[in-house]
C-alpha cells in the first residue's frame, strides 16, 4: 500500500526578512538571493547572501501506532513536494531535509500582506516577534545543529547519521520526492521528538557564491490537488490461491465486484477485482463458464488517478501496490483519508505476463468518490 499524509503545519523563514511570517501562504519557497535592493549585480559582488528555508510538519501518531502493532511492516517513508514555479535555476543543486530539533509555530502571514504579518515561525523566531523566542544560534542541544549565512537564526535541526536526507538534481523536473526513511523512524521509535523536517540547501551550496535560483512548492494551503505529502509504502499484499486456478489466457476482461463509488475518507476498504477470459472455451456445465473465478498472476497492480486531472496520486509499484489473493479471488486494500476528500478517483490495473514483459493495461472509468 502507498499512502499518504497531508501537513499539519508548513511555513517558510526568510533570512532577508527575519521576523516575517508567511505560514499561510500557498506556497514553500527555497531560495539562494543576492542583495535583495538590486543593487548589485551578483552574489559574489554584493557581499550579501540570503537563503530560505522551508519548514513542513506531519502527524504520524495512526502511523506510528500501525507499525507498533505490526498492521505496518517495513515502511519506506517518501517527502513528496510539488513546484509551481522556478526561476533562475542552476543545472545541478541538491537539496536536504533534517528533523527540526525546536518546536515552532505555523503562524498566520503571507508573503503579500501589508504590513507583513510577524506572528509565528521566522528566521529569527520560532513563535512570533511579540512573543520573542528566537532560534538557538549557539549552545544547541545535544546532537543538533543551526547555521546562518547574514542573519542569525534560520531553525535548528539534528545532526549526524541517519538524521539527514537528501535530492541531487541534475537538469530535471524540480519535484522533490526524498527518501526519509531514517528521519521519520526515528520520530516512531521516540529516539528524538517529532518537530517535522526542515528542508534546504546544504550548508555549502548557501554560503558559496553560485546562485542557485528560486524554488517554489505548493503549501498545505493550495488550492490545487498538488498538497505537500508524506507517503508511507509497506507490502500488504498477500497470495493464498486455495483451489483456484491461475488465469492464463492472453484475451481477459477486468471487472470490479463491489466498487459502491462513494467512500467516507477515514474508512478502510477491501475492492475485488474478477478477471476472466475474454471468449472462454465452451464446454458441457451445469453453470456458466463466466462464474468461475481464476485468480491474476502474482505480477498484478493496481493505481490510482485523479478522475479530473488524470494526474496519477499513486502509481503502479512492483513492491507496494500488488494484488492480493485469497480462495474467492484476488483483492486489494485502501484507507481512504491517505486521499484528499470530495474529488473523485479512478483505479487502473496493470497485469504482467511473459516474465513481466507484456503489459496490459485495464482503465475503464473504474470511478469512486472520496467524501469528508
Amino acid at each position: 500500500m502507498i499512502y499518504s499524509i497531508f501537513p499539519s503545519d508548513d511555513t517558510t523563514l526568510y533570512e532577508a526578512s527575519s521576523s516575517l511570517n508567511t505560514g499561510l501562504d500557498a506556497i514553500l519557497e527555497i531560495t539562494k538571493l543576492g542583495d535583495p535592493s538590486g543593487s548589485a549585480g551578483s552574489l559574489v559582488s554584493s557581499g550579501s547572501i540570503f537563503n530560505t528555508r522551508a519548514l513542513i510538519k506531519f502527524d504520524i501518531t495512526s502511523i506510528s501506532a500501525s507499525v507498533a502493532d505490526g498492521t505496518i511492516t517495513s515502511p519506506k517513508f517518501y517527502l513528496n513536494l510539488y513546484a509551481t514555479e522556478v526561476k533562475d535555476l542552476n543545472v545541478s543543486y541538491n537539496l536536504k531535509a533534517f528533523s527540526v530539533s525546536q518546536s515552532w509555530d505555523t503562524g498566520v502571514g503571507r508573503l503579500a500582506n501589508n504590513p507583513k504579518s510577524d506572528v509565528g515561525a521566522s528566521w529569527k523566531y520560532r513563535d512570533s516577534k511579540l512573543i520573542g523566542t528566537q532560534w538557538l544560534t549557539s549552545s544547541f542541544a545535544a546532537a543538533s545543529t543551526g547555521s546562518f549565512i547574514s542573519e542569525p537564526g534560520g531553525a535548528t535541526w539534528y545532526t549526524g547519521s541517519g538524521y539527514e536526507a537528501s535530492q541531487a538534481f541534475s537538469s530535471q523536473t524540480a519535484d522533490v520526492r526524498m527518501d526519509v526513511t531514517d528521519l521519520v523512524m526515528k520520530w516512531i521509535s521516540g529516539s528524538i521528538p517529532n518537530q517535522g523536517f526542515i528542508i534546504k540547501h546544504p550548508r555549502s551550496e548557501e554560503n558559496n557564491s553560485t546562485a542557485y535560483g528560486s524554488l517554489k512548492f505548493f503549501s498545505r494551503d493550495t488550492n490545487t490537488i498538488y498538497l505537500p505529502k508524506l507517503q508511507v509504502a509497506w507490502d500488504d499484499s498477500s497470495f493464498a490461491t486455495g483451489s483456484l486456478s491461475e488465469l492464463t489466457d492472453e484475451d481477459i476482461i477486468l471487472y470490479m465486484k463491489n466498487n459502491v463509488n462513494s467512500y467516507p475518507s477515514g474508512s478502510r476498504s477491501k475492492f475485488r477485482i474478477v478477471g476472466r477470459e475474454r471468449y472462454p472455451v465452451k464446454t458441457f456445465a451445469t453453470q456458466s463458464s463466466a462464474l468461475t473465478i481464476k485468480y491474476l498472476p502474482t505480477s498484478s497492480y493496481y493505481s490510482i488517478k485523479d478522475a479530473s486531472t488524470g494526474e496519477t496520486i499513486i502509481p503502479f509499484d512492483s513492491s507496494y501496490t500488488k494484488l492480493s489473493c485469497d480462495g474467492t479471488g484476488n483483492y486489494f486494500k485502501l484507507w481512504m483519508d491517505g486521499l484528499q476528500p470530495e474529488r473523485y478517483y479512478k483505479f487502473v490495473f496493470r497485469v504482467d505476463t511473459e516474465g513481466n514483459t507484456v503489459k496490459r493495461f485495464f482503465d475503464d472509468d473504474y470511478i469512486f468518490k472520496v467524501t469528508r
